[in-house]
């Protein structure tokens, strides 16, 4: 029986889409394994391609791809405008480059997009209401500029109060950026960027909303950044939210940590901040870049990282400190699933008698995480690692202490996510008098801590072993 012609193109469509679908995840398949990173992620990738497509090929083209490309540019684009100010030379010449520098310090500053300053000022601020208290008193100060980033941002108490001083600064002729990740900040209402924009604040989303950056989706910008005139910067875990005060009903305390910095470091979140705008907007923004010593002698690196860098930045941050400790290493963080590298470090330094602490939420936010975390807590207690559960509140707080001159704090956790995935921003102080301070606020937390339970049941652990294998998509 001969075919009519709409029989014909339905038979022919049957056998085209699987093919064209099979065609493309070879495809994938080709671009997962030529930019692949680990080789657990790039080999669950290419099963999943060769024997699903038709699931792994969307996920693939969202979530999948492990470089972010193009970001590149930016970069280009803001280190050939420091050399036209002859930045780093002018740096140096005024002595605010450190001369000395020990030799942990090294790698992390050749990872670092400037060298470590000093001539810093460093404040440890340990809660909402201090960071934003400060960031506010900044903010009326401010003369030439001000740039805001944030990975969350709410319409609540706190964002209007942020907007209304935004505002406030703009009408008196300061310039004002605001930079928000569009994933973190789902929630936030275009009439909040309305407002700001009517008043003369340049705003954007850090992937604004084009068919090629949607297959890009699975970076997030979960970095928090306040830089006023180039001299004052804001950089830690807090986001833009009343939960942030501890001011919501469901958010009895938020323990985070923030650090502000006056100083040359300052520069270095400024550049930060240039190459994120630049990317979402492709502008360059004109900026005061003199430096502006603090009357404090304060040593510190700001070091960003992010899937556009051509090694694991943050990855590798975390494991040449904890490598470089002689006498400790207290971490707290409010996600716990490490990669095979920080796992390694961590071990190598309880092997070697080191007094190894890492404080964690009583609850997480992310069940799959929580139980994952507890398969990495298990295996590393039996080498003497003490594991502590912060219990007034939820612990949201990413800083490291090592021996009694490094602290390292900044927005990014020990997860897949922030190591590998995010663009994060962490600063590295390196000053005893400051590591005191922060000294005195882990044995605040570990006072109203408990120690981590152990696993009760075979069950339990199955589980916890079953969610480890999510570990490289956490």
């Amino acid at each position: 029986m001969a075919w009519t012609t709409l029989e014909f193109w339905i038979e022919g469509y049957k056998w085209a889409l699987p093919a064209f679908i099979y065609v493309l995840g070879l495809l994938a398949t080709i671009d997962a394994i030529w930019n692949g990173r680990t080789s657990q992620g790039t080999l669950a990738w290419v099963t999943a391609l060769t024997f699903i497509p038709f699931v792994a090929l969307p996920l693939y083209l969202f979530f999948g791809s492990p470089r972010f490309r193009g970001y590149r540019k930016a970069r280009k684009a803001s280190t050939s405008v420091l050399k036209e100010l002859h930045f780093e030379q002018r740096m140096c010449a005024n002595t605010f480059i450190s001369a000395e520098k020990t030799r942990s310090i090294i790698p992390l500053e050749a990872m670092s997009r400037l060298p470590q300053s000093e001539k810093n000022s460093v404040r440890l601020l340990i809660n909402g209401k201090q960071t934003f208290s400060h960031i506010f008193k900044a903010i009326e100060t401010a003369q030439h500029s001000i740039l805001v980033q944030f990975y969350i941002v709410n319409d609540d108490a706190l964002g209007r109060r942020l907007q209304k001083a935004l505002i406030a600064k703009a009408e008196q002729g300061v310039k004002v950026y605001f930079l928000f990740d569009e994933i973190g900040s789902v929630g936030l209402r275009s009439q909040y960027i309305t407002g700001m924009r009517k008043a003369g604040i340049q705003c954007s989303r850090f992937n604004p909303r084009k068919i090629k950056r949607r297959l890009q989706l699975n970076f997030r910008n979960h970095r928090k950044l306040v830089v006023i005139d180039g001299k004052l910067s804001f950089i830690g875990g807090h986001n833009v939210g009343d939960e942030y005060l501890g001011s919501t009903a469901n958010v009895d305390l938020w323990r985070d940590t923030h650090l502000q910095i006056e100083g040359p470091a300052t520069l270095a979140a400024q550049l930060s901040f240039v190459e994120d705008w630049y990317w979402a907007q492709r502008k360059v923004l004109n900026l005061d870049w003199q430096v502006h010593p603090s009357n404090e002698n304060t040593k510190a690196l700001v070091i960003p990282s992010g899937p556009a860098d051509a090694i694991e930045t943050m990855s590798l941050s975390f494991v040449q400190l904890i490598l470089s400790a002689q006498k400790r290493v207290w971490i707290a963080t409010p996600y716990f699933v490490p990669d095979l590298n920080v796992m390694g470090a961590l071990q190598l330094a309880a092997l070697k008698g080191l007094d190894v602490r890492i404080l964690l939420p009583d609850k997480s936010d992310n069940v799959v995480i929580s139980y994952a975390t507890r398969n990495y807590v298990s295996q590393l207690r039996l080498l003497g690692i003490s594991f502590l559960q912060y219990k007034p509140g939820f612990l949201h707080q990413k800083s490291m202490l090592i021996d009694d001159h490094l602290s390292y704090i900044g927005s990014a956790n020990l997860d897949n996510r922030s190591l590998r995935i995010n663009f994060e921003l962490n600063a590295l102080i390196e000053c005893q008098n400051f590591a005191k301070d922060v000294e005195k606020m882990f044995i605040e937390d570990f006072r109203v801590s408990v120690i981590y339970p152990k696993e009760s049941s075979l069950f339990s652990t199955l589980i916890t072993k079953a969610a480890r294998l999510f570990s490289p998509i956490l």
